[in-house]
């Protein structure tokens, strides 16, 4: 089992239960790290134009500095108020969103995830949360 398998089975596993918010972040940032090491999640955003957002965590006030496409994939703990455009949703959107167990088209079209930054930013991770779930049935 790879890295992005186990962190992946871990979230689909405390998804059974509301997260605890405290750790929510922890547990993306974790997806989104074995996630960029994963030749096949690198390989389904290759044809993903290059983008970042700050993805915040409303119910914690906590949030990821998050870069996607041209094949790579970056995550790392970020400030709230940090750089780039801001994308806002509870800790457990993120973590069904990453893990698999929420489908992008649901989560963007009913108002789970809010772009501070605009429509652009909103259609740009819709896509890469697509390509992510993707790589993961392979």
């Amino acid at each position: 089992m790879t890295k992005l398998e186990e962190a992946i089975r871990a979230a689909r596993v405390a998804s059974t239960s509301p997260p605890n918010p405290a750790h929510v972040r922890d547990a993306v940032l974790a997806i989104l790290t074995a996630a960029a090491e994963d030749e096949r999640v690198r390989a389904n955003l290759s044809d993903v134009p290059a983008g970042r957002a700050l993805l915040r965590f409303t119910d914690t006030q906590e949030a990821i500095e998050f870069q996607a496409g041209d094949g790579r994939l970056h995550a790392e703990a970020a400030d709230i108020k940090g750089k780039g455009p801001k994308v806002d949703a509870t800790g457990a959107t993120w973590l069904g969103l990453v893990a698999g167990t929420l489908k992008p088209w649901l989560a963007f079209t009913r108002g789970m995830v809010v772009a501070r930054a605009g429509l652009t930013e909103l259609r740009w991770l819709q896509q890469v949360a697509e390509r992510l779930q993707k790589a993961y049935e392979h």
